[in-house]
């Protein structure tokens, strides 16, 4: 079960922020979806996380993402990964570091802890 919970964490990251599949986010997050992040907690939708990613990702062009580290240990997937790209916005390169730890539930994304930093290499 852990190596298909971490396959649940690398599909949120490659198909829903890398590849824009939004249409995916039923098949990886709860409903409802617990988000902590130095903003707090958020209780949201897959349709409302769909929009935040959205947003978020609007103006990186030529993105990448790197696992530094994944592990699960039960119900948790801890990983630590790297997202860089162009922001075409200001037009320069733009490189994020995360580190995250998640909660499955039947087969889902039920709850997020992270934090992310621009910038870090690890």
């Amino acid at each position: 079960m852990s190596r298909e919970n971490e396959e649940l964490i690398e599909t949120l990251w490659n198909h829903i922020w890398i590849d824009q599949s939004l249409d995916r986010l039923g098949e990886v997050l709860a409903d409802p979806f617990v988000r902590h992040t130095r903003d707090g907690t958020e209780h949201t939708t897959p349709q409302r996380y769909a929009r935040h990613v959205s947003s978020s990702v609007a103006t990186i062009r030529s993105t990448r993402l790197h696992f530094d580290q994944i592990s699960s240990l039960d119900d948790f997937v801890f990983a630590r990964l790297t997202l860089e790209g162009i922001n075409v916005a200001i037009g320069s390169t733009l490189k994020i570091t995360w580190l995250a730890q998640y909660r499955i539930a039947e087969g889902l994304i039920a709850e997020s802890w992270s934090m992310h930093q621009t910038g870090l290499d690890w």
